[in-house]
């Protein structure tokens, strides 16, 4: 499971181990739900041992459970994640998730309030416990929470001059202090690095390769950039100049004006087509299932990898741990969808109207690091815009499209 990754990194603000069961567990409980949240990796070590994964047995999880009720006020039970260990003796790691978007505020024990500090945890002084009682919600509280509106470039006239665009994103909690200081250059440039060697970038590199020789200029600030908005763009295509056939963009915003107390870092990654405007083609070329099912996996699994997010981090002041997966995807075709993937196989349904794209959530069940499991995810959505488009067939599509891929439909 992803959270066992962070088994070896340092106690922080977001993170604490615990090697047997504790009775100051419900603190550090209390403490993160009145701070930005965390994990608790129960039955792992804190001592200098070659494999610091010692388990713990499954009743510990009654002793959490029970102890949190006891001591918490008012009463809560935090998520508790069991992750067996091999070897068949029933011991187990248990992530104990703590989530102040679910969280009552603030969280007592004893008539004080716990919060969390770097690593370890302290007592709430009068302004901070009064500003846990004022506030109207969790700072880290991304539900509800949506992107700004997708478009697509258009011309003076108001048409259209791209052939499609795929977007994702996500909302990153931020650390107090991140809210003092602009984006950092150096981070930013971090990111921008870890965008340039990402599944994105080599799926985009592969696209561009089989246009044929071009030009390619790699993720770089480009266009609005500010103290708290970072824009950067990637192009590529045969021609090496504008219009690029390829172009991607990641932005990143911290909301409200500088020094004001911020809850979120917005990011939004997308990717904009526009081959039959750059190409100068009397129309848009059709879209195989295949590139577009790559194109899309690519787009998430660069937001959840590992280099990404912790980048990501950085900017935001918090754990990677902390790091949410992609929230969506969203879908905009200049042509009608039905005849952007003509061609494919899939049947359009009499009278069903057509569409120019979904706005489509991802199931938060989905653990979109796994190859897999994203995969699948994948398929939902490009069956939800064949349907949402009268299109009949993209089932059987992908189920062809695995066979022979030899059974994996996910990964870049």
């Amino acid at each position: 499971m992803r959270e066992l990754v962070a088994v070896g990194q340092p106690e922080s603000l977001t993170l604490e181990y615990k090697e047997s069961f504790a009775q100051k567990i419900p603190d550090s409980v209390a403490a993160m739900a009145n701070s930005y949240g965390g994990l608790i990796l129960v039955g792992v070590t804190e001592r200098n041992l070659d494999d610091r994964i010692i388990g713990v047995p499954e009743s510990t999880i009654v002793q959490i459970v029970s102890a949190c009720h006891q001591k918490l006020e008012p009463p809560w039970e935090p998520e508790i994640i069991p992750v067996p260990l091999p070897g068949g003796d029933g011991r187990m790691v248990l992530v104990v998730r703590v989530d102040p978007a679910q969280a009552p505020r603030p969280l007592l024990i004893q008539g004080a309030a716990p919060i969390r500090l770097h690593g370890r945890n302290a007592v709430a002084g009068l302004p901070r416990l009064t500003q846990l009682i004022t506030e109207a919600a969790p700072q880290v509280k991304t539900v509800g929470l949506r992107l700004p509106p997708a478009e697509l470039p258009h011309d003076d006239s108001g048409q259209s001059t791209a052939d499609f665009l795929v977007r994702t994103g996500m909302f990153v909690p931020v650390d107090a202090s991140a809210t003092w200081r602009p984006l950092a250059e150096s981070a930013v440039e971090a990111f921008a690095n870890a965008l340039n060697n990402s599944p994105l970038h080599r799926v985009l590199l592969n696209w561009c390769a089989s246009l044929g020789d071009g030009g390619l200029n790699p993720f770089h600030r480009s266009g609005f950039n500010r103290a708290c908005n970072v824009r950067l763009l990637w192009q590529g295509g045969p021609t090496g100049v504008e219009p690029f056939p390829l172009e991607a963009v990641a932005r990143l915003d911290l909301p409200n004006s500088y020094g004001a107390t911020v809850s979120h870092l917005q990011l939004s990654l997308e990717v904009i087509v526009r081959l039959g405007h750059a190409l100068k083609l009397p129309s848009s070329p059709p879209l195989a299932v295949g590139r577009l099912h790559d194109l899309v996996d690519s787009l998430v699994a660069t937001l959840v990898d590992d280099t990404v997010t912790t980048a990501l981090a950085t900017l935001a002041g918090v754990d990677p741990l902390v790091v949410p997966q992609p929230i969506g995807l969203d879908f905009l075709s200049g042509p009608d969808v039905p005849e952007l993937l003509a061609g494919n196989g899939l049947t359009p349904i009499p009278g069903a109207g057509t569409s120019h794209g979904a706005n489509l959530l991802a199931d938060p069940g989905v653990d979109q690091h796994d190859p897999g499991e994203r995969g699948a995810l994948v398929d939902d959505w490009l069956q939800q815009i064949s349907l949402d488009a009268g299109l009949r067939g993209m089932e059987k599509v992908l189920v062809r499209r695995r066979a022979a891929r030899g059974g994996n439909g996910g990964g870049a």
